[in-house]
């Protein structure tokens, strides 16, 4: 090849190359945050704790309580999100998981409420609730939990 042809072409993937090296998309906070009661004593839960208390497959928090998870309506932006992230289900695939489990073991669904501050008053009322709220609506009502294993969500662009 001709001198000229080999600098185009070193230019080329040199310039490909700095274009596929952008820097890394900021991480940012989940869409929500886990909230308990004030006198839960939980403080972390993984992701897969939360999975199996929002699946009703535990029922008892480590102290006794029993575990009162609360759930956003189906139709909310926040339960579809946290669906997805948590539960591996969209809200659709969760909804014939809990018609099985209500015919195989009799169990019902969470409960669900439609706004940040009808979830953030329930939780603060009974010991035993869960739920999650946008971080924007975590008041001083209730206590957040951390939770470990939770995937990482690219930074919004604004």
């Amino acid at each position: 090849m001709k001198p000229v042809v080999l600098t185009f072409l070193a230019l080329v993937v040199s310039a490909r190359a700095v274009e596929t090296q952008r820097p890394p998309v900021p991480a940012a906070r989940p869409p929500f945050t886990i909230v308990v009661n004030f006198a839960n004593p939980v403080d972390t839960l993984t992701v897969a704790e939360l999975r199996r208390i929002f699946m009703k497959q535990q029922r008892l928090w480590a102290h006794g309580d029993t575990i009162v998870p609360v759930d956003w309506d189906a139709a909310s932006q926040m339960r579809q999100v946290f669906s997805r992230t948590v539960l591996g289900r969209s809200v659709r695939e969760m909804a014939e998981y809990w018609v099985q489990q209500s015919v195989t073991q009799g169990l019902a669904p969470p409960s669900t409420l439609n706004s940040g501050l009808a979830v953030a008053r329930f939780v603060a009322m009974v010991p035993g609730a869960i739920a999650y709220l946008s971080p924007d609506a975590v008041d001083r009502s209730v206590k957040r939990v951390r939770i470990d294993g939770l995937p990482v969500f690219p930074a919004q662009s604004r």
